[in-house]
């Protein structure tokens, strides 16, 4: 209030009362004598000098203003720029604003794990006390440990001495024993002598009836065996003419498997086993002939993705009226029971390798299908250094993706590892995105990367992605 120009305030409202009552009189004395301005009716005239009174207080308002305020002058000079500054402010503004808010959740978590070191080293600090205590403990034990092996060690010594004593004694009894010993040897050894002589005569006498009955035995036996093995002989023969014939037909079954093997070689892979032909997520519940239609459209576009693999590997198109898909018609019953009660994911997926001209063979799978990541939610966000060189800025990139993978399966996308899960982001995309953190960010050091869902995600994907740097 005090920087407040207050004689230019109160001329104004002097200059401004004084016009309005000059014009107020102008127009009564007009209104009394029914004058009229270019013919005009004298009602219609007062009106119109009332309203001029009003247009002469703004313009000697604002020309005052202007000629005596030099800020009202540059206000309504530079209004546009003022405003194009005020929009600027505002963006900064909301830049640091998102920066504060990233900065406070990194300071929350830092907190809470300043807190759970805390606790740790207080549980650190119990123990180191607890181990004290036990060190006291141990070593009043091992002090009476010490005084208990010392008396030990006196009786040990005592011990000793009447150890050697005895040892003394056992050394002359050895003495005797071993005298005595060499005398019982000698007998032993003249009486085993006369025992061996007897048994090896026994012995000899034993293997001489053995061998002799073994030498019956063994001429019972071999007639035996020639007997079995002239009928063994002529069935051998028997088996042996079997085999060759047999052995005849299987290598013309072998030819037959090569000439086969080697037109498969030839041939092309049209289809790979476990490959999703087509897959799409329908809305519902539905009812059974809605949902009837929306798989026989599905099943016609299959159709066509297989005549257009068929121009595609360079091979003509089978006509229009032979069908190249087959499936089971009970999957298809029991995939039109799962629309009539919720949203599914249905896939077309091939069930072997499929070669050129053969049929496709595939099963209808019915999936749950939900919300996985809506349209703009950020999925994940790095901090990528500007002064990384530009390959190492585009594997920070890839890194990226491949959590921007792991994150849509741990919530439950079903990828086909066949096929890249992320659709609309290439090497050229990777490489203009790492240009742009070199160029724009240098001066900063780093950026803040953001990954966002570019539209709704479902479980079938694809993962259609966009980036935005901060």
């Amino acid at each position: 209030m005090s920087n407040l120009d207050w004689g230019l305030i109160i001329f104004l409202i002097a200059i401004s009362g004084f016009i309005a009552f000059v014009g107020n009189y102008v127009g009564r004395r007009a209104g009394k004598r029914r004058i009229s301005i270019l013919g005009i009716r004298p009602y219609y005239t007062s009106m119109i000098i009332t309203v001029l009174t009003g247009i002469i207080i703004t313009t000697v308002t604002l020309i005052t203003l202007i000629s005596v305020s030099s800020s009202m002058r540059s206000a309504l000079e530079n209004k546009a720029q003022l405003q194009e500054t005020i929009k600027l402010l505002s963006q900064r503004l909301s830049a640091t604003e998102s920066e504060l808010s990233i900065r406070a959740s990194e300071l929350s978590a830092a907190i809470e794990y300043q807190k759970k070191l805390e606790k740790s080293i207080k549980e650190q600090n119990e123990r180191v006390k607890e181990l004290e205590k036990k060190l006291k403990e141990t070593e009043e034990e091992i002090k009476n440990r010490e005084i208990i092996l010392k008396n030990r060690e006196i009786a040990l010594e005592e011990s000793k001495a009447q150890l050697r004593e005895l040892d003394r004694q056992r050394e002359h009894l050895i003495k005797t024993i071993s005298e005595l010993n060499k005398e019982v040897e000698q007998l032993k050894r003249e009486k085993n002598s006369l025992l061996q002589e007897n048994t090896q005569l026994k012995d000899k006498l034993n293997k001489l009836g053995k061998v002799v009955s073994s030498l019956e035995e063994q001429r019972k036996i071999l007639n035996n065996k020639l007997e079995l093995y002239s009928s063994e002989l002529a069935e051998l023969k028997k088996e042996i003419n079997d085999y060759k014939a047999q052995a005849k037909e299987l290598k013309k079954e072998i030819k037959q498997k090569e000439s086969q093997l080697n037109l498969l070689r030839h041939q092309k892979i049209l289809f790979y086993g476990g490959e999703i032909i087509l897959a799409e997520t329908i809305n519902g519940p539905k009812s059974e002939q809605e949902a009837k239609d929306s798989l026989k459209y599905m099943l016609e576009r299959a159709e066509e993705i297989a005549r257009y693999r068929y121009l595609h590997s360079g091979e003509s198109v089978p006509d229009k009226d032979t069908p190249l898909i087959s499936y089971d018609p009970s999957e298809l019953e029991s995939v039109i029971r799962s629309l009539k009660e919720e949203q599914r994911l249905i896939r077309i997926r091939v069930r072997n390798n499929t070669f050129v001209y053969e049929p496709i063979y595939v099963t209808i799978e019915s999936l749950k299908s939900r919300l996985i990541f809506s349209k703009d939610e950020t999925i994940v966000f790095k901090f990528i250094s500007a002064k990384l060189p530009r390959n190492k800025i585009i594997e920070e990139l890839d890194t990226l993706l491949s959590e921007v993978r792991k994150e849509g399966i741990r919530r439950g996308m079903i990828i086909d590892h066949l096929t890249n899960p992320i659709s609309n982001v290439s090497y050229e995309t990777l490489l203009g995105l790492s240009v742009r953190i070199k160029v724009n960010y240098m001066k900063f050091g780093s950026t803040l990367v953001v990954v966002k869902a570019e539209r709704d995600i479902y479980t079938g994907g694809p993962l259609r992605i966009k980036f935005e740097l901060r």
